[in-house]
């Protein structure tokens, strides 16, 4: 079979060697091939060829099946024009913005997932500090429900020599989104050199930790306007400032081509980076029950 154009085949046999680090048993077979290419941008024919090749995949009774999260890798390690490489490349052009600090504000926005309940809407936000913001009813339908800033600076302190060599033993690792049953998952990542935010900053954690560094677990939002991403990071704690440290992350990124020469393994992402706390959680919930949410993202002062 013919490589699509513009697949370039020894990236995708690399990416396949990753991929293939994970179990079937947490995939989800549940992507169609028009799916596929409504959501990630890959075509019938790409899908065709990457099944051929290996990418784990299912027959249904419409055409092959496969993993969400497996296409999500396809698509950001792949294809350049990407969705995914887009909006990565929006937290570059924030993190080499000329202000020495800046504010950024992000919305939580919602729609209601049971128009005419009784009652009014029982919103539960999470906000920053670990807390909670709650609401009722909002002027109207998918409106901005509550807002939080953030003032993220630009200069970070040097990481000291223990630190640095701690990020020296993640080179291994490759970038690689993993499912949710895996993603928290420090054991794995060490196992396979593979992992995503999640499972690369439990491992940066626990390691930190180990040798007597003040380490902490951060989720929050990249602050990437016009909309903000998930994500989850480690933080160190250095001559009283909380300095985040990505190692993983920025390979890829410089892998891609999206971050410069400039950019370190070991340059902080803080200055887009929003904190809202120690764990993973549902930013938005209705009742109890998580919902879909919008988190617009603008920058409101740059000093």
């Amino acid at each position: 079979m013919t490589a699509p154009q513009g697949l370039d085949v020894g990236a995708l046999d690399d990416l396949l060697a990753l991929i293939l680090r994970v179990p079937d048993r947490h995939r989800r077979f549940e992507v169609d091939a028009a799916t596929a290419a409504a959501r990630y941008e890959i075509d019938e024919p790409t899908t065709a060829f990457l099944a051929a090749a290996g990418l784990p995949s299912t027959s249904g009774p419409d055409g092959s099946r496969f993993d969400a999260t497996d296409l999500r890798n396809v698509a950001v390690h792949l294809f350049a024009r990407s969705r995914e490489r887009r909006v990565l490349a929006w937290w570059i052009r924030e993190l080499e913005r000329p202000a020495a600090v800046t504010r950024y504000r992000m919305d939580y926005v919602a729609r209601c997932p049971e128009p005419g309940h009784a009652g009014p809407c029982r919103y539960r936000l999470a906000v920053p500090e670990d807390d909670w913001h709650e609401t009722g009813a909002v002027p109207q339908d998918g409106a901005v429900l509550h807002s939080v800033t953030f003032d993220r600076p630009r200069r970070w302190p040097e990481l000291p020599a223990a630190l640095l060599g701690l990020l020296d033993e993640t080179r291994h690792i490759r970038f690689l989104w993993l499912p949710e049953t895996l993603r928290a998952d420090a054991s794995f990542v060490r196992a396979t050199g593979v992992g995503d935010c999640v499972g690369v900053a439990h491992l940066l954690v626990e390691e930190a930790r180990r040798r007597g560094l003040a380490a902490r677990f951060s989720h929050g939002r990249s602050l990437t306007p016009p909309i903000s991403a998930s994500h989850s990071w480690a933080e160190f704690h250095l001559d009283g400032v909380w300095v985040p440290v990505d190692p993983v992350l920025v390979d890829a990124l410089r892998h891609w081509g999206i971050a410069g020469p400039g950019w370190q393994r070991t340059s902080s992402l803080g200055t887009v980076l929003g904190r809202v706390g120690a764990r993973r959680r549902d930013l938005v919930t209705h009742a109890g029950q998580p919902v879909a949410a919008k988190f617009p993202t603008y920058v409101e002062t740059g000093d």
